[in-house]
């Protein structure tokens, strides 16, 4: 492979730099520890891509300034069929209070512009989640990730992490069934941060109108939704195991305003399409899934109990705004079960997910007051789900999160009676 080429992006050496087969973009600043050993691994994997592809290394940063010295390299070949070189793209500062691993919608479309402008095929982004990136992302890994979009089988490659029963969970309870449900395709990681798309969504993400919502704040598009909506094909690869993706200093109920605002958001979007959707059908897998070291301690439930009661007492005149009479009962009977007994019904979840939506859409009540609102019942589906784990054991956790998910598609009835007649059941 010949050596690395930095390049800065501008008018005169985009011409030098012409088309590229695959653009690879990682969007964490140039300072990142996180950047050299992926680079690395980028380049190890280039060589292990099965067509011969011009590929083009995205790495944020402005126009003047230099790529550091330190990047990796590589070894001095004769003249590659694979030649890799670096430009820049601007990378928009990150919103306070965010969830830090979670990129900017900005981001993606100047990536995705990029992508256009260089003619590429596919784009490959590698998430900001550097754990992730550097501890399990190994160059076949890589390959497994670039070889579908790069071959034309597909236009959107999302990542299947391994994860341990209880990480990733507002991902397992709300965005993955929620995400089934409504489109029909079984993608287990629907905001997954490592993914490759086609050249066919480039237009879609270079014209993506930022919202004014608070809930919004220029996150991330919902690829998934997005391709779904185009009848375009989507498979996902297995990457392996994933450790939590870290959220410290995010209040619960900022972290899940932040992550399913945006899909309550799409959902309004997109309602005459989803409307029309009936069951799901699995996406294809590709690569081998990997064991997960899983831990044998029993998880408390009291402190998410408690929450839960807490929130029952204290919440009631907001949750009467937002669920029907029904649903409050039902809610009523879960406050006087001891922690021990605690069983959140899954069509109760989903229903209450589904009302939720709703608030969202109608603006019952201020958006920040209805995460506030969510996160005491989101504790209580937890607790649930930690009572029933610590019982039947941590190797039923897959098979539990597959159960949650056909309930929520056998409630899907309830959530088009009440989006399309919301009067109905508020008495």
């Amino acid at each position: 492979m010949a050596g690395l080429e930095a390049l800065q992006e501008s008018k005169a050496e985009s011409t030098e730099i012409g088309h590229a087969d695959l653009l690879m973009a990682i969007p964490v600043p140039l300072g990142s520890e996180a950047l050299a050993p992926t680079i690395a691994k980028l380049l190890r994997a280039c060589k292990l891509l099965s067509t011969p592809c011009r590929i083009v290394l995205a790495l944020p940063g402005e126009n003047s300034q230099a790529t550091p010295a330190e990047l990796p390299q590589a070894s001095p070949e004769p003249a590659s069929e694979r030649p890799l070189r670096y430009v820049n793209y601007p990378l928009p500062a990150a919103l306070p209070g965010t969830i830090p691993w979670l990129p900017n919608a900005a981001t993606y479309r100047e990536i995705a512009r990029l992508a256009t402008k260089l003619d590429a095929r596919a784009c490959t982004v590698l998430g900001t989640d550097s754990g992730f990136t550097r501890d399990s992302l190994t160059p076949d890994k890589l390959t497994l990730l670039v070889d579908p979009g790069i071959e034309g089988s597909f236009d959107l490659v999302l990542p299947l992490y391994t994860t341990q029963a209880f990480d990733d969970l507002v991902n397992k309870s709300i965005l993955y069934p929620l995400t089934r449900t409504l489109y029909g395709h079984r993608v287990q990681n629907p905001l997954g941060t490592e993914f490759q798309m086609s050249s066919k969504l480039f237009p879609v993400l270079s014209a993506y109108a930022l919202r004014d919502s608070s809930q919004q704040q220029g996150r991330l598009p919902w690829l998934a939704t997005i391709a779904a909506n185009r009848n375009l094909k989507i498979c996902q690869v297995q990457l392996g195991a994933r450790r939590p993706s870290s959220s410290d200093g995010i209040e619960l109920s900022d972290a899940l305003a932040q992550l399913t605002g945006p899909l309550f958001l799409d959902m309004e979007d997109n309602a005459a399409f989803w409307q029309r959707i009936r069951g799901s059908h699995d996406a294809p897998i590709f690569g081998a899934a990997s064991a997960s070291a899983e831990t044998t301690d029993t998880v408390d439930v009291r402190p998410m109990v408690e929450a839960f009661h807490l929130g029952e007492r204290n919440l009631r005149e907001i949750w009467s705004l937002i669920l029907p009479p029904v649903t409050l009962l039902e809610l009523k009977k879960l406050s006087r079960l001891s922690p021990d007994e605690f069983q959140m019904p899954d069509t109760l979840w989903a229903r209450i997910v589904y009302d939720f939506a709703l608030a969202h859409r109608l603006r019952n009540i201020n958006r920040t007051h209805l995460f506030g609102a969510l996160t005491p019942l989101y504790l209580g589906w937890v607790a649930s789900y930690a009572v029933e784990i610590n019982r039947s054991g941590i190797a039923a956790a897959q098979q539990r999160i597959e159960q949650l998910a056909r309930a929520y598609e056998s409630e899907k009835p309830y959530l088009l009676s009440r989006w399309r007649w919301p009067d109905r059941f508020h008495p």
